[in-house]
């Protein structure tokens, strides 16, 4: 096989792989009738926030003691710093990005995958306190009439309260969005 074709081959097979462990996949469109906070405001959402649970992703495998740090950028855009551990190898890996409001809680995140590639995607601030959780959501439409979504719940304490997590859950199940595919994020000895 001539060396293009390996290399179309594999890149095809890692697109494959990715996307088939890639977030929670539904048919149909995306819903539209999600709520997101009214009258959202950003500078006091601004800071570091703690995974508590999210919906499976492949680009956090394998990822505990997940923090998300929002600051503000002389632009007006927010930085975004996530960070993680490798669960498996003990390794620390940050990738920062951007996020710019389209609308109300509504932003779009950026993030350079490479120097020639950057990812995006939509970041919706379901409902937050901006003191101790907050519920996010995402929804790409995908092929095949598909989409798939990302959910996470962040909290500003490492290990939160258990009324905390309850009154997080209660956002997603008042946008019919289901608790099932959430996993707990590991906080602990981090």
């Amino acid at each position: 096989m001539a060396v293009s074709k390996i290399v179309t081959f594999i890149a095809v097979l890692v697109v494959f792989a990715t996307t088939t462990q890639a977030q929670v996949i539904t048919s149909g469109i995306c819903p539209c009738d999600v709520d997101v906070v009214p009258s959202f405001d950003v500078s006091q959402y601004l800071g570091v926030w703690y995974e508590y649970a999210k919906y499976p992703m492949y680009f956090e495998a394998d990822g505990v003691c997940i923090t998300a740090e929002y600051t503000l950028q002389p632009d007006g855009n927010v930085g975004v710093k996530n960070s993680l551990v490798n669960g498996k190898s003990g390794a620390a890996e940050v990738i920062n990005g951007y996020a710019s409001v389209v609308s109300n809680a509504k932003l779009m995140v950026t993030f350079p995958v490479s120097p020639a590639y950057n990812t995006t995607s939509n970041y919706w601030v379901l409902d937050t306190d901006y003191c101790t959780f907050s519920v996010v959501y995402s929804c790409q439409p995908s092929a095949n009439n598909q989409h798939s979504t990302i959910v996470w719940i962040l909290t500003r304490e490492r290990v939160p309260s258990t009324a905390t997590i309850d009154t997080a859950k209660a956002v997603l199940v008042k946008n019919n969005i289901s608790l099932e595919p959430l996993t707990v994020t590991k906080q602990q000895g981090c």
